[in-house]
């Protein structure tokens, strides 16, 4: 009987990345199940990750080097032809207009992190400050307020779900979109414990929402009258922390003068929700032994996006709940996912065409087309996609399209066609996330944090290469760094052997000082010497080495209370692992050490939001159109819906068509038929969809899911054909928050109409 082999990897549908157990044969993904070895997942899975196969073997994987020919159709290339000339067509452009002229756009996707991480020695060769990407276009609001509030954009927030006895959830639904470790599980203790109260605010009644012992079913985009509401019940009636907030904050006098005078009933109004009950909310999270809240797009992609992760954060500050168990907490990141931007007035970066600063060393997708789509001498000419489809993702599919038609060059390192690979002049295949080493950044634990790096667990396809490599072989065609480092190679083995002798360090010290050239693209030095040393050719696993002994260093005795003496045994531990590994364990008062302001106190009072805050009293109720009737909520998540590494949609096992869920008094009011097929049209663009009478939602409104819209291969009817809605064809890069210039995904006024 043949022996059933298991390999330890990790799921890589949601930011969670859970632990899985993958049976192979042949290349094919024959069972998933969860691994009950690693530490966070502890054996947990949803369907989604049982259908992962879907993504490793399908018709539109790439497998070898394309390039654009005259007529618009694609040839094969070899490695080093695809590698020459995409060096001098980039250098050509650096040198011509400069680095600003290049943009670079994604930088690894979901659990596909030790690319991007190398990503940064190419982009410093070319002298491009500008990075877009999925976390610019979703979360870069909540990053600015992070760090006015706690010092830094770094700065990030995990939320302790699981012991709390009073959680609300607010614009997510962890059921489907997870977010927090054995996301289902929790929820369901949770609901069970008649001692713990569980809130969800959601215009619809999702399962997470039927799951809550109260569900506040707000009006799409009136989450902040809802919040300041709750904000204004607790400051009014005194039942704020004022211990909490004399010890570790400032500017809570500031904050609690617009709050006293926050029209609570008219707010509730303006929200939907019923005053008493609102008042029972807020009332109950202050009073909370512990209490904890979560946001997610439902309130960063809608109305007021910014201020609504600032008032959702007030709801744990001003009760106390932060930074204790059950509460909301500041974590470490092993390797940091984001940077730090000054403000243009301290200096910080912004773009030439429509001045947007940086924030979280990021930049908006949906300035993007404007940046490149105009006659401004500076504008971007070049733009480098790696593990991202903004053709397909990003707001206003049209501007895009028409914007990256005028682009000098489009280079894509991808897995898969995609709708942004179609447009590229250069297409660079990687290999799949389960075809190489591959890591999970998604550290977001606290008190104690975990790590997984990922060993292949199938061969590769085709004439691939990871995405390391590719990095690697431009930064020598760019002759940023020589081909081969035998001294640093030579070191690198014996540090192998003797670790305590720390020979690798002094030996790239040494190399640095003779030639400081290369410290920028140090990641990708180590790549091409410390990574010929490691077993298994785990080369791309050489930057952990590096994030080992930075993180040991800087966390030395939360380091140890996991079991490692100092970030050599760290790293070797993760290394010879094949599942998640436990880095670092905090205490709770330890977690004000992460507060980056000298005085460790968190400032309450952010002029911007104080003043957002302020207006929305004057802000004028806001009443359907009669033209645009309907406000739609684009990017639900669903049982069988995910981001878009899943192409072909024989993977759904209901849902096929992403249907337009819409409330049984709607449609009949409108006359149309549950199934029917009709035109979803907004100011800006027109999808046909198929209706689902679905009572769950609010009447006015509607919901489509992301993760459809995309071309595949339909390899029973021999063409290519689209898997449901294209959201973006509804969307405008304009109608977005002024300050972080994240979309208004969840808010678009549109009408239904009849197919003609």
């Amino acid at each position: 009987m043949k022996e059933e082999t298991w390999q330890s990897t990790a799921c890589i549908l949601c930011s969670i990345n859970c632990g899985i157990k993958v049976q192979v044969e042949e290349g094919k993904f024959v069972r998933i199940q969860g691994d009950k070895n690693h530490p966070a997942s502890k054996g947990y899975l949803c369907q989604k990750a049982a259908r992962l196969d879907h993504y490793q073997n399908h018709n539109s994987r790439l497998t070898h080097p394309l390039r654009k020919k005259p007529d618009g159709s694609f040839e094969k290339i070899d490695w080093d032809t695809a590698i020459r000339e995409v060096a001098e067509k980039l250098a050509h452009i650096r040198d011509t207009y400069g680095g600003h002229s290049i943009a670079y756009y994604g930088g690894g996707g979901q659990g596909n992190h030790l690319g991007g991480a190398y990503s940064g020695s190419l982009r410093k060769a070319l002298g491009t400050p500008y990075i877009y990407n999925s976390l610019a276009q979703e979360k870069t609001g909540d990053f600015w307020v992070n760090g006015k509030l706690f010092g830094r954009q770094t700065c990030h927030i995990s939320e302790d779900i699981e012991e709390a006895d009073y959680a609300i959830i607010i614009g997510a639904n962890p059921w489907q979109a997870h977010g927090f470790p054995r996301a289902r599980k929790v929820l369901q203790e949770i609901s069970k414990d008649p001692k713990r109260t569980l809130v969800v605010v959601d215009p619809r009644r999702t399962r997470t929402a039927e799951l809550a012992d109260i569900h506040l079913q707000v009006k799409p985009g009136m989450d902040a009258f809802l919040i300041a509401a709750m904000l204004g019940v607790i400051v009014q009636e005194g039942l704020e922390d004022k211990d909490f907030l004399e010890k570790r904050t400032l500017g809570f006098s500031e904050l609690a003068d617009l709050l006293q005078k926050i029209p609570v009933e008219d707010y509730a109004q303006r929200a939907g929700i019923e005053v008493d009950l609102l008042r029972k909310v807020a009332r109950g999270f202050a009073s909370a032994s512990c209490a904890s809240s979560r946001h997610d797009l439902g309130v960063e992609h809608s109305l007021h996006s910014t201020l609504n992760t600032y008032l959702e954060k007030l709801l744990c500050l001003i009760t106390g709940n932060f930074g204790k168990k059950g509460g909301n907490n500041l974590h470490t990141q092993f390797v940091p996912l984001i940077g730090h931007s000054k403000d243009p007035s301290e200096g910080g970066a912004t773009t030439k065409v429509t001045g947007m600063k940086e924030i979280s060393k990021f930049f908006p997708p949906n300035i993007l087309p404007a940046e490149i789509d105009t006659d401004h001498p500076e504008r971007v000419r070049a733009v480098f996609v790696d593990s991202s489809n903004p053709l397909q993702s990003a707001a206003d599919t049209k501007a895009y399209q028409k914007a990256f038609s005028k682009l000098d060059l489009l280079v894509v390192i991808d897995v898969a066609e995609t709708e942004t690979t179609e447009m590229a002049d250069y297409i660079l295949p990687a290999c799949s996330q389960y075809e190489k080493w591959e890591a999970t950044f998604f550290s977001l634990s606290f008190p104690t944090n975990y790590f997984h790096l990922r060993r292949p667990i199938t061969p590769l396809k085709g004439n691939t290469l990871p995405e390391p490599e590719i990095y690697f072989r431009l930064l020598v065609a760019l002759g940023a760094i020589p081909a081969k480092f035998p001294f640093l190679e030579a070191f690198a083995r014996l540090h192998r052997r003797f670790p305590k002798r720390n020979l690798l360090s002094k030996a790239l010290a040494l190399t640095i000082a003779l030639r400081p050239g290369l410290k920028p693209y140090l990641t990708t030095v180590l790549y091409a010497s410390l990574g010929k040393a490691l077993p298994q050719k785990a080369q791309a696993a050489s930057i952990i080495w590096g994030t080992s002994h930075f993180y040991a260093k800087r966390y030395a005795k939360q380091v140890k209370r996991a079991g490692f003496s100092d970030g050599e045994e760290l790293f070797n531990f993760i290394l010879e692992n094949d599942t998640g590994v436990a880095i670092s364990t905090h205490t709770f008062e330890e977690m004000w050490q992460l507060v980056a302001y000298p005085d460790q106190k968190i400032r309450l009072a952010i002029p911007e939001m104080l003043t957002e805050l302020a207006d929305l009293s004057e802000e004028k109720e806001i009443t359907n159109s009669a033209e645009y009737p309907f406000i739609l909520a684009a990017g639900e998540r669903r049982s069988y819906n995910a981001n878009q590494i899943y192409r072909n949609p024989a993977w759904r096992k209901n849902d096929p068509e992403g249907a337009l869920r819409i409330h049984p008094k709607d449609l009949k009011n409108l006359g149309f038929q549950d199934g029917e097929h009709i035109a979803c049209q907004s100011a800006h663009g027109s999808i046909t969809v198929c209706l689902q009478s679905d009572d769950s939602m609010r009447e006015g409104a509607l919901s489509l899911p992301h993760g459809y819209g995309m071309s595949y291969w339909d390899s029973e009817t021999k063409e290519r054909k689209q898997n449901g809605p294209s959201l973006n064809l509804l969307t405008t890069a304009d109608h977005c928050d002024p300050l972080a210039k994240t979309p208004y995904h969840k808010y678009i006024p549109v009408r239904l109409l009849a197919i003609k």
